[in-house]
C-alpha cells in the first residue's frame, strides 16, 4: 500500500525539517488515487482490503493527530511519474515546469 510507505517517508522527513530548524508540524501527502484517498478518510472493510488493516489503521492514526494531510493531485500535475514510470516528452517537459527546470 503506497500511501502508507508514503505517510512513514513523509514522517521522516517532517522529522528532519524540525531538526533543520525549520517551524512545520504538517505535510501534504499528495495522490493521484482517489480511490486510496477515500480508504483512508471513510471506514470501509471488505474481503479485498483485510490484508491492509494494519496498515490502514497506522494511516489514519497519523491523519487523525494532524501531521499529515492526504490531498488528491490531478494525474496530469503529478511530479513522481516523471521520476516512478515512463512519461513521454510531453510530459517530462510538463514535469520539469512544475518543480521550475529550466534550460540554460
Amino acid at each position: 500500500m503506497e500511501i502508507a510507505e508514503a505517510t512513514k517517508e513523509s514522517i521522516w522527513t517532517l522529522g528532519l525539517i524540525v531538526d533543520l530548524g525549520v517551524e512545520e508540524n504538517k505535510l501534504d501527502v499528495y495522490f493521484d488515487s482517489q480511490s486510496a484517498i477515500y480508504l483512508e478518510k471513510y471506514q470501509v472493510h471488505h474481503g479485498r482490503t483485510k490484508h491492509i488493516d494494519v496498515q490502514y489503521h497506522f494511516v489514519r492514526k497519523v491523519m487523525a493527530e494532524g501531521e499529515i494531510r492526504l490531498r488528491k493531485i490531478a494525474t496530469k500535475d503529478n511530479l513522481a511519474d516523471m521520476l516512478t514510470t515512463v512519461v513521454d516528452a510531453s510530459k517530462f517537459k510538463h514535469c520539469l515546469d512544475l518543480v521550475h527546470v529550466k534550460q540554460v
